[in-house]
This record gives C-alpha cells, sequence and structure tokens, in this order.
C-alpha cells in the first residue's frame, strides 16, 4: 500500500470518475462512484478523529448512515433525516447496482444527475469538516 495517498485523495478520483461515468452513460457506475465518494470521505473522518477500535472495525463497513452517525459523534455534526435517507439510498445502490441478482437495479439517467448533484452538494457541505483534524 502506498502511504502518500489518503481517503480523501481517493474519494476525490471517485467522484471525477463518476462525473466521467455518467457522462458516458454508465448510471449505475456513476452511482456507486458517488457512494464510494461519500464512504471515504467518512472513512477519512474517522481515521483522523477515531479513537477506538470501533472505529477502525467501521473502516470495514459500506453503510453510509452508520459512518455518517459515528463521524458525526467525532466531529459534533447532526445529519438531517433527508441526509441520513440518501446516505441509506446511496448504500443499497452500492450492492444493488453491483450484483445481478432479483435486487439488480437499472439506474435511469434522471435519477444519476440526481445522486451527482446531490453528492455535490455534501462535499460543499462536509467535506472540509469532515476531512480535518
Amino acid at each position: 500500500m502506498n502511504g502518500k495517498y489518503s481517503y480523501i485523495d481517493v474519494a476525490h478520483d471517485d467522484l471525477t470518475a463518476a462525473n466521467e461515468m455518467l457522462n458516458a452513460k454508465l448510471y449505475n457506475h456513476a452511482v456507486r462512484l458517488c457512494q464510494q465518494y461519500i464512504e471515504k470521505v467518512f472513512k477519512e473522518c474517522l481515521t483522523l478523529n477515531g479513537t477506538d477500535e470501533l472505529d477502525l472495525f467501521l473502516l470495514h463497513t459500506h453503510k453510509l448512515s452508520r459512518l455518517a452517525e459515528r463521524c458525526g459523534e467525532l466531529i459534533g455534526v447532526k445529519f438531517s433525516r433527508t441526509e441520513i435517507a440518501f446516505f441509506r439510498e446511496l448504500t443499497d445502490y452500492y450492492f444493488d447496482t453491483n450484483y445481478p441478482g432479483e435486487n439488480y437495479v437499472k439506474i435511469a439517467e434522471a435519477k444519476a444527475v440526481e445522486v451527482l448533484n446531490e453528492t455535490i452538494q455534501f462535499k460543499e457541505q462536509y467535506e472540509e469538516s469532515l476531512a480535518t483534524k
């Protein structure tokens, strides 16, 4: 592992790639990369501010609502119900856009645009406070 890259460095790549996937009309990939961006921002918060074994354990989850809850505790942020619902939706998309089966979904362009826009709003509102110590 190359120690000179942080979660936030890779998160920025994910958000750039999400935009590229949207332009390429690969909507499932765009939405999944939005989920990955937010997950990595939360994990940056945990690595900078976490204090116990739970925080290390949470580095292995994809559940954005759980990551949001813990990061909120660590830095004193309370996410709205709407934001928590968005995190849950993205967590579902992480699995349901990636693996074929009965829960597989195909994301429409309008939904992908909406998710990317909400992710950019998250970035503008929270990235600085979550990704610094």
